[in-house]
C-alpha cells in the first residue's frame, strides 16, 4: 500500500468514545432486559466493523434510575477502512454524521445534543523505522521506568543489551482489570508492524506512531483550562494539538533530557571504576611477580576500556565518549582514544536520533 506522505506528521484524532447522549426512540426499540432484585436494565447494542453503540437504561418499576451511553469509533476507519491516518475535527464530525444516518436507517434515532467526549486518542505518525529508535525508546522508558511498560516492564538496568526489544512502549498504562481510563496513556509503537500483524497490510514506508489516550477525567480537566467543556461541539483542532503536545512534554522531553545526564554520569563512573580496578590488579600482579607466584586469571590485565564500556555500560552517544576522553584522559593517550571512537563508535549517534524524534513529535 502506498502511503500519502502529505497526510503524515500532523496531530489529529484517532479513536473516540462518546457518552451522555440519548436514543430518542429507545422505548419503541427492541431491547434486551437484565433483571435483578433491585432494578431492571434494558440494553440496546449495535456493533459493526466501524463503530460500537452500547446504550442501557436502569429502571426500578417504571421509574428511570440512570442511563449509560457509549459510542466508540475511529473516524478514519469509517472513511478509508483503516487507521493509517488521523482525522481533523471537521473529518470527525463528517464521520459522526454518517454513523447517525446509518443508525437512523436502522430505526435508531440518536440525539447528540448533550453528547460529550469520554475518551479521545490523539496521535501523530511519521516515516521512521521503529528499530532505529531502539536506544532512544529505552531512554524514554528508563526515564519513566516506574510507569513505563512494553511487553515487559522497564527494569532499573542501565545496560541496553539487558533490556528486551519491543515494538511498543506504554507510559501510564493502567492494569488489565481497570476498564475505565481516567488519565492519559502515552503509546509509542511500530505502526507498520501493527498494520501488517492486525490488518495484513504491507506499506511502502516504515511508520512510527506516537499516541496519547486522554481518559475521561484527564480530558475533562484539561479542556477546562481552555475555557471549554468536553462537549463534542467544543472540539477545536488547535486545542487538541496543544493538549497533545503538553501531554507529552514531561515524559518524552523533560524526564529523558534529565536522564541523559544520569547516563553520562554512569558512563564516567564506569570508566573510572575500570581504571581503578586495573590499577589495583597491576599492583597485585607486581606483588605476585616479585614473590615468584603465578598470576590468577581474575588479576590478568583487561584491555580496552572502550570495549568494556560498550559491553557493561550505556554509551548512548559517541559524543559522551569524546567529552570524557577530552576531559579525563592525559594528553599522551587522547589521540589514540579519539581514533578508536571515530573508528568504532560513531554509529552510536542516539542524541541526533532523539532530537529528530522530538522534532517529529513537537514540530511535525
Amino acid at each position: 500500500m502506498i502511503i500519502d506522505k502529505n497526510r503524515l506528521n500532523r496531530i489529529g484524532i484517532d479513536r473516540v468514545v462518546l457518552n451522555n447522549f440519548k436514543i430518542a426512540n429507545f422505548e419503541s426499540l427492541e431491547r434486551r432486559q437484565i433483571k435483578s432484585k433491585n432494578e431492571c436494565i434494558e440494553k440496546l447494542e449495535k456493533k459493526t466493523d466501524f463503530f460500537s453503540l452500547n446504550y442501557s437504561v436502569a429502571k426500578l418499576d417504571t421509574e428511570e434510575l440512570y442511563t449509560t451511553a457509549s459510542l466508540e469509533f475511529n473516524p478514519n476507519k469509517i472513511r478509508e477502512g483503516n487507521n493509517i491516518y488521523n482525522s481533523s475535527v471537521s473529518e470527525f464530525k463528517e464521520q459522526l454524521d454518517i454513523i447517525v444516518q446509518i443508525l437512523l436507517d436502522n430505526g435508531i434515532w440518536l440525539d447528540l445534543t448533550t453528547a460529550t467526549i469520554k475518551e479521545i486518542e490523539l496521535n501523530t505518525t511519521f516515516i521512521k523505522n521503529f528499530g532505529d529508535l531502539h536506544e532512544v525508546l529505552l531512554l524514554i522508558g528508563r526515564a519513566n521506568y516506574k510507569k513505563a511498560l512494553g511487553m515487559y516492564s522497564f527494569s532499573d538496568s542501565n545496560v541496553p543489551s539487558s533490556i528486551k526489544y519491543d515494538r511498543t512502549i506504554y507510559i501510564n498504562q493502567p492494569n488489565e482489570f481497570k476498564k475505565d481510563i481516567d488519565r492519559k496513556v502515552i503509546k509509542i509503537y511500530d505502526k507498520t508492524f501493527e498494520l501488517k500483524r492486525v490488518c495484513g497490510l504491507d506499506l511502502d514506508k516504515e511508520l512510527t506512531r506516537v499516541e496519547v489516550l486522554c481518559g475521561r477525567d484527564y480530558y475533562r480537566r484539561t479542556v477546562a483550562k481552555y475555557g471549554v467543556t468536553n462537549s463534542i461541539y467544543d472540539l477545536k483542532d488547535k486545542i487538541l494539538e496543544d493538549i497533545f503536545i503538553k501531554s507529552l512534554e514531561n515524559e518524552i522531553l523533560v524526564k529523558p533530557t534529565k536522564y541523559l545526564e544520569t547516563i553520562k554520569n554512569n558512563l564516567y563512573y564506569d570508566f573510572f571504576n575500570f581504571k581503578r580496578n586495573e590499577k589495583v590488579k597491576r599492583e597485585e600482579r607486581k606483588k605476585l611477580q616479585d614473590s615468584g607466584k603465578e598470576i590468577p586469571d581474575h588479576l590478568r590485565e583487561t584491555k580496552g576500556v572502550l570495549k568494556y564500556l560498550d559491553k557493561e555500560s550505556w554509551i548512548f552517544d559517541y559524543s559522551f565518549l569524546q567529552e570524557m576522553v577530552l576531559e579525563e584522559v592525559d594528553k599522551r593517550h587522547k589521540g589514540d582514544y579519539l581514533k578508536q571512537i571515530n573508528k568504532n563508535y560513531m554509529h552510536k549517534n542516539n542524541k541526533e536520533v532523539y532530537e529528530k524524534l522530538l522534532k517529529s513529535i513537537f514540530l511535525g
